[in-house]
C-alpha cells in the first residue's frame, strides 16, 4: 500500500460514522448541561398564528408574563388608573381591572350601532319593538338578576342576551370550581331610550347623550353586590367574587364575544356584545 492510500485510510478512521455520532452526542449532553446549569428551558415549537389568532395571542403573552408584572404593579397600575390596590391583584389572567378592562365608549359605540336596534326615543316605541322580535325581555332569569331599574328598561336584542346567558352560567361554573358559595351576577343598567338619557343627565354628568345603552346591546354588571343562590341579601363587597367575575369577562373578551370598561364610578362593568 503506497503512501497516499494510507492517509486515504487514515481520514476514513478519523472520521468514521461511529466517531461522529459520539462526538455529535457528546456536545449535546455538553450543551444540555449548561443549559440546566443556568436555569435556561428548551425552546418550544409554535405554531404561527393566523391574523384572527392575533388577538387570542395578546393575551397570552399578557397571562405569561403576569407573575413579573405583579412585582411593580402597585406603582405601575396606579399611574394607569387604579387609585388603590383593590384595583390590582394577582391572578392567572386578570392583574388590573382598568388595564385589562380599558374598552372605550368610541369602540363599544361601534359594535352597538352594528349589532343593536335604531335608538327608541320612548318606551313606547321599545315595545313596539318588542313584539316586532327586535328585543328580548331579560327581567327574569336562572342566570342573573336584574335590579329595579330607574333609567332603563330590561330589553336586549338576543344576541347580548345570549352573551349575558353565557356570563351568568359561566360564573357560577368557575364559583362552583374554585368552591366558592353560589352567586348569582347582578345587572345594574340596560336599554335606555333618549327620554331616559335626558333624565340621567340632569344627575349624572358623565351620562353621554349617543350612549352604547341605547342600541339593547349592552350591560351593566355591578362588580359591589351578588345575589347568592340561597338567599334574598346580597353579599357586598367581596373581592374573591369580584375577581372571579372579572376572570369570566375576561375569556369572553378574549373570545371577542365582548368589550368590557371596567367603571370604578359607577362600580360596575360595563360591556357591549361584539
Amino acid at each position: 500500500m503506497n503512501r497516499d492510500n494510507k492517509g486515504v485510510e487514515k481520514n476514513k478512521a478519523k472520521y468514521s460514522k461511529t466517531k461522529f455520532y459520539l462526538v455529535f452526542a457528546a456536545l449535546v449532553a455538553l450543551l444540555a448541561g449548561i443549559s440546566h446549569l443556568m436555569g435556561l428551558s428548551p425552546l418550544k415549537e409554535k405554531a404561527l398564528p393566523s391574523p384572527s389568532q392575533d388577538r387570542g395571542n395578546e393575551y397570552s403573552m399578557r397571562e405569561d408574563t403576569c407573575e413579573q408584572r405583579i412585582s411593580m404593579v402597585s406603582l405601575e397600575d396606579t399611574e394607569k388608573g387604579a387609585d388603590s390596590l383593590s384595583d390590582v391583584f394577582y391572578s392567572p389572567k386578570v392583574w388590573s381591572y382598568p388595564e385589562c378592562f380599558n374598552d372605550s365608549n368610541a369602540t363599544q359605540l361601534i359594535a352597538a350601532e352594528r349589532n343593536g336596534i335604531q335608538p327608541a326615543d320612548n318606551r313606547e316605541r321599545v315595545e313596539e319593538l318588542v313584539a316586532a322580535g327586535q328585543l328580548t325581555n331579560i327581567s327574569i332569569s336562572p342566570y342573573y338578576i336584574v335590579e329595579d331599574l330607574t333609567h332603563s328598561m330590561p330589553y336586549l336584542v338576543p344576541k347580548a342576551q345570549l352573551l349575558l346567558n353565557t356570563i351568568g352560567i359561566n360564573f357560577v361554573d368557575s364559583l362552583q370550581s374554585k368552591g366558592f358559595e353560589l352567586h348569582l351576577p347582578v345587572v345594574t343598567s340596560v336599554l335606555r331610550t333618549s327620554h331616559d338619557i335626558q333624565r340621567l343627565q340632569q344627575g349624572n354628568i358623565n351620562s353621554v347623550t349617543n350612549s352604547c345603552h341605547c342600541y339593547g346591546t349592552t350591560v351593566d354588571i355591578t362588580y359591589n353586590r351578588f345575589m347568592p343562590l340561597t338567599g334574598q341579601t346580597p353579599t357586598r363587597y367581596d373581592d374573591n367574587l369580584k375577581k372571579v367575575l372579572a376572570e369570566v369577562l375576561f375569556d369572553l373578551k378574549a373570545q371577542e364575544l365582548c368589550y368590557v370598561k371596567y367603571e370604578r364610578l359607577q362600580a360596575c362593568f360595563h360591556l357591549t356584545v361584539r
